[in-house]
């Protein structure tokens, strides 16, 4: 695919996000069109990419969990948990689990920080990781 076509691309997906910000400042996102294909934007907007490797990215942070096949692993993470439920989670409190494949990264890093997502994103995102 040429530049102008990853472009194009990335605007399409970007489309598909309509986020609302509320009187009081809160923000309310909703995904039209395929959950995996927005999450897939999502990872790197949101910043998910700047830490974890996942399924399109490359780049990643020694010591933090790599996101990708997450199908294979995610749902043996928490006992009586899908993988959904579990990425989810994680994503929504981080600190409720910290995962067995986080060795402290690099940096003053403790664990994944809390990004605000709301349910809409979690949903694209969790899509995409489990595509």
């Amino acid at each position: 695919m040429t530049r102008i076509g990853h472009v194009a691309s990335f605007i399409a997906v970007a489309l598909t996000v309509l986020t609302i910000a509320t009187w009081n400042g809160t923000t309310s996102t909703t995904v039209v069109g395929d959950p995996a294909l927005v999450g897939t934007t999502m990872f790197k907007v949101k910043g998910c990419a700047t830490c974890h490797y996942g399924p399109d990215s490359n780049f990643g942070i020694y010591g933090v969990p790599s996101l990708t096949e997450a199908s294979a692993w995610a749902g043996d993470r928490r006992p009586g948990m899908s993988a959904a439920d579990y990425l989810a989670e994680s994503m929504r409190t981080p600190s409720v689990f910290i995962s067995p494949a986080f060795n402290g990264g690099q940096g003053p890093m403790t664990g994944m920080p809390d990004l605000n997502l709301d349910d809409a994103e979690i949903a694209a995102l969790v899509a995409y990781l489990l595509k």
